[in-house]
């Protein structure tokens, strides 16, 4: 009975972003040298194994001796770096096998290196990972931002209490019920500085997160863009319109030993399957093995609909009103629509992207720092020098 509570006794693994777990820079470890290290976060992650959807765009062996894979996985606010040796030998080889770019859902070891210059640096070390889709990372996106401002409005409850100490954890313990976020959260609020400015800025990755999402939506949306010799003669502004309501609601639920871990939902549109029916996907499936449940319940306009009410405070309109004048588009979104357009399967020349690009009034700045958000947020990349790739 003993051997089966140990068993039983698995880590939270947390949903963040990688903005934030990449400017975390406070580091725990309880108990002797088998016990669990944690990275703190600055909205008090207490993260011993974290849960990732996102884009690999970049795979490379950089073992010596024996296999050691690294990639690179992003998601609309930075990239996690993935290390996979000897002791992850399914992951090791499912990384080999791998053709970027690829969606996968991950669920990892969090690792800080020290070299001996002094830097830190984090990386996920992998337990489970399989196939995914777009649609899930959407979900996965819209929930992290979800469980990320609920920890904000802890921190930011706490910080106006003007309390410290057993006071302010007395005040907390009201307020978390869980014990590892809660310890967290007393941890970040001691240890990093100007913590009202971190807030500030992590809102801003999360407005922008939710808005990569809901272009990605719109870009697919936009018209057919007319070509002629390689030249852009319109690319028509998007209409944003609510999507016909799909039947069933889907969710994906993470469990772990101390709750029911967040909800990813996961529509029948993409489903092999009738709607109403209950078997999941070949993706729902993978995910399945990590500990994740399938079952039918909502869409994501539903979906989205909550973010917003959610995020009010950031001022993210996920479902704008159809009746107002169609927003402009940014020139990262008008990129983002010329690389799929000019991309026929084998990519397409940087030249020819910023001519294209240009043509459509766009300056070859603008198309640099457009491109690198687009690399950044795993919505293109660059196989080799000069040629891009849509995801």
């Amino acid at each position: 009975m003993e051997k089966i509570e140990k068993i039983m006794e698995r880590e939270i693994a947390w949903r963040i972003f990688a903005h934030e777990f990449n400017m975390s820079n406070l580091f725990v470890s309880e108990g002797d040298e088998r016990a669990p290290n944690y990275i703190i976060t600055p909205t008090g992650v207490k993260c011993n194994r974290l849960f990732i959807i996102g884009v690999v765009t970049e795979v490379e062996n950089i073992g010596k001796d024996n296999n050691l894979w690294r990639a690179r996985i992003a998601d609309p606010t930075g990239v996690f770096t993935v290390y996979a040796g000897q002791y992850q030998p399914e992951a090791a080889i499912f990384l080999s096998e791998l053709h970027v770019p690829a969606y996968v859902a991950l669920v990892g070891k969090a690792r800080k290196y020290e070299p001996e210059d002094g830097a830190v640096y984090l990386s996920v070390r992998p337990e489970e990972i399989n196939a995914s889709d777009e649609k899930q990372r959407d979900r996965w996106v819209l929930e992290t931002v979800e469980r990320t401002l609920e920890r904000i409005n802890i921190i930011e409850e706490a910080l106006k209490s003007g309390l410290s100490g057993s006071e302010l954890q007395e005040f907390l313990s009201k307020k978390v019920t869980n014990i590892a976020l809660l310890n967290g959260v007393m941890l970040a609020i001691k240890h990093y500085k100007n913590l009202d400015k971190t807030i500030i800025d992590l809102k801003k990755t999360l407005a922008h997160a939710v808005d990569t999402v809901n272009s990605i939506n719109t870009v697919n949306k936009i018209n057919t863009v007319a070509f002629d010799s390689g030249i852009m003669k319109q690319l028509q502004k998007p209409e944003i319109t609510r999507e016909p309501d799909f039947p069933g609601k889907n969710k994906d639920e993470f469990k772990t030993h101390e709750q029911s871990f967040d909800k990813m939902r996961e529509s029948p549109q993409d489903s092999a399957v009738s709607p109403g029916t209950n078997k999941p996907t070949t993706n729902e499936q993978n995910i399945g093995k990590m500990g994740i449940e399938y079952n039918i319940e909502d869409n994501i306009e539903d979906n989205i609909e909550d973010i917003n009410e959610t995020v009010e405070d950031l001022q993210i309109s996920a479902k704008p009103d159809t009746n107002e004048a169609p927003p402009e588009l940014e020139p990262k979104e008008i990129l983002a629509a010329i690389i799929d357009e000019l991309d026929t399967g084998k990519g397409t020349s940087f030249s020819k992207v910023l001519e294209t690009a240009q043509k459509a009034g766009i300056d070859a700045q603008s198309v640099e720092l457009s491109l690198k958000e687009l690399m950044d947020e795993g919505r293109c990349y660059e196989p080799k020098l000069g040629v891009l790739r849509k995801v």
